[in-house]
C-alpha cells in the first residue's frame, strides 16, 4: 500500500490559506507569474523552488514528505506483519500447544 504525495496540491492548498495574489507568490519564490499555475499540478518540486516555497509560504513542506514517507513505512510494516499473521495464525508459531 503505497501512498504518493502530491507536493502542487498542498502547496496549492497552502497558498489558498494566504492573502497572497499570483503575482506576489511568484515574486516571493522568484518564478513568472505563468509558472505558479504550473507548480500547482506537480506532484514533485526540485528541492531549491520548495526551500523557496516553504518560506513563501511559512510552511515546512520537508516535514509532510517525511511525515508521509514515515507513514507510508509504516503501512508497509503493517501490511506485511499482517500478511505474515494471516499465513502462519494455525502454526505453532502462534499456538504453543500445537509445538510437538
Amino acid at each position: 500500500m503505497h501512498t504518493t504525495i502530491h507536493l502542487g496540491k498542498i502547496i496549492k492548498q497552502k497558498f489558498e490559506e494566504t492573502s497572497m495574489n499570483i503575482s506576489e507568490f511568484a515574486e516571493k519564490i522568484h518564478v513568472h507569474r505563468t509558472n505558479v499555475n504550473n507548480i500547482f499540478k506537480r506532484k514533485s518540486i526540485n528541492s531549491e523552488l520548495l526551500f523557496e516555497i516553504s518560506k513563501a509560504l511559512n510552511y515546512d513542506f520537508y516535514n509532510e514528505i517525511y511525515l508521509n514517507k514515515k507513514n507510508d513505512n509504516f503501512s508497509k510494516t503493517f501490511a506485511v506483519e499482517n500478511f505474515l499473521f494471516k499465513q502462519f495464525k494455525n502454526t505453532s508459531i502462534f499456538h504453543p500447544n500445537l509445538r510437538k
